[in-house]
């Protein structure tokens, strides 16, 4: 599948970064605290959806949630269309890989569309490498 250059230069946030920037009992915290400072990230909505759910897993607590949401409302949110999850699946159905593993293709058409995937997920990262998607940290 060949694919046009990305049409921004923006780092797309994954989920586990949010959590490690989330709780500071890892060794992931500041790092991805740091990543979070960038002026050029941006969040999209299915990271932030499962972000909310491990919050609401982790604590079970509605106003720390309520209060996370808030603290987010400085960032860009990207809303996933139907050629970006098309594509997703796409490469997914090209992987072979498994249907557990959407939301990450989804949010790796995110960010070949995007510029740059910030992830700690091992795999996800292999995936944007194949895709030649820069991948930080």
């Amino acid at each position: 599948m060949s694919e046009r250059p990305p049409t921004r230069s923006r780092v797309v946030i994954d989920t586990n970064v949010l959590v490690y920037a989330t709780f500071v009992d890892n060794e992931y915290h500041y790092e991805a605290y740091r990543m979070l400072q960038r002026r050029d990230v941006a969040i999209p909505y299915i990271v932030l959806y499962e972000y909310l759910w491990v919050l609401v897993r982790l604590t079970g607590d509605v106003d720390i949630v309520m209060t996370k949401l808030d603290e987010l409302s400085d960032f860009p949110l990207i809303h996933e269309d139907l050629k970006i999850m098309r594509r997703g699946i796409s490469m997914l159905k090209e992987d072979g890989a498994p249907l557990s593993l959407l939301n990450d293709y989804i949010i790796l058409s995110i960010a070949m569309s995007e510029g740059a995937l910030a992830t700690y997920d091992k795999a996800l990262r292999r995936l944007a490498a194949k895709r030649q998607v820069a991948v930080m940290p």
